[in-house]
């Protein structure tokens, strides 16, 4: 695994960098197959961040990408910090990955493979014929099934699956979307039940949407 240190605002002394060495023998141990790791080392000059000055910012790429990062007053806290978050967050990916046989895949598992899929199933050329049983299967659809709907007057079809997923919460969405490497992550929310999507921000932050019927919140507000 290659292992890359950067220092931003700062030098990255041979002691430190030893014991980011250290800290990635760990990492590396629960992730064989990782290729790369990414260590920034960040001080910040804001006098108003002080308890926060050294931070340790951690990217490994392994079958996605996952990230960790910690703050303190010390730079080398902050690095045992940012690693146990790595550490513990390849815990859990192991043990998703020993359920995930006995499990449903995710519904954003299944968005995925249907946009993959659309780069080698076009049907710009479909016939009439293709285009009325296309809205036939539409009609009554089964849960699971795939169908593809015409735009009129157009080659255009737009291809729907409905899926069931089981609620999950925001945190456990966005490991989700860090284990397969995405930058969004479409699921349910189990504290609201809405339809809902994470979906990384600028740095280290995140962002959710949810979708919620306009009726229902009208008829809420009225109440």
């Amino acid at each position: 695994m290659d292992i890359a240190i950067v220092g931003r605002h700062t030098k990255v002394s041979e002691d430190m960098r030893q014991k980011i060495f250290e800290r990635m023998e760990k990492v590396e141990s629960l992730a064989p197959r990782a290729t790369r790791a990414e260590i920034n080392v960040v001080h910040e000059r804001n006098p108003r961040l002080a308890s926060d000055r050294e931070r340790v910012e951690i990217t490994l790429h392994d079958h996605g990408v996952i990230r960790a990062e910690a703050a303190a007053d010390d730079r080398h806290v902050a690095l045992e910090r940012a690693s146990a978050r790595i550490v513990e967050q390849l815990r859990r990916q192991h043990e998703r990955r020993a359920k995930r046989h006995n499990s449903k895949p995710s519904l954003h598992a299944v968005v995925a493979q249907d946009l993959a899929a659309d780069g080698t199933d076009a049907r710009s050329g479909s016939s009439e014929e293709e285009r009325v049983e296309s809205v036939e299967s539409w009609e009554g659809a089964p849960h699971d099934a795939t169908v593809e709907v015409p735009v009129d007057g157009t080659p255009i079809t737009i291809r729907s699956k409905t899926h069931k997923a089981s609620p999950i919460t925001v945190a456990e969405a966005i490991d989700q979307m860090e284990l397969v490497g995405h930058d969004f992550y479409l699921f349910l929310d189990a504290d609201s039940g809405l339809a809902s999507a994470v979906y990384r921000r600028r740095g280290w932050t995140y962002g959710v949407i949810r979708i919620e019927d306009e009726t229902e919140s009208a008829g809420r507000e009225s109440a």
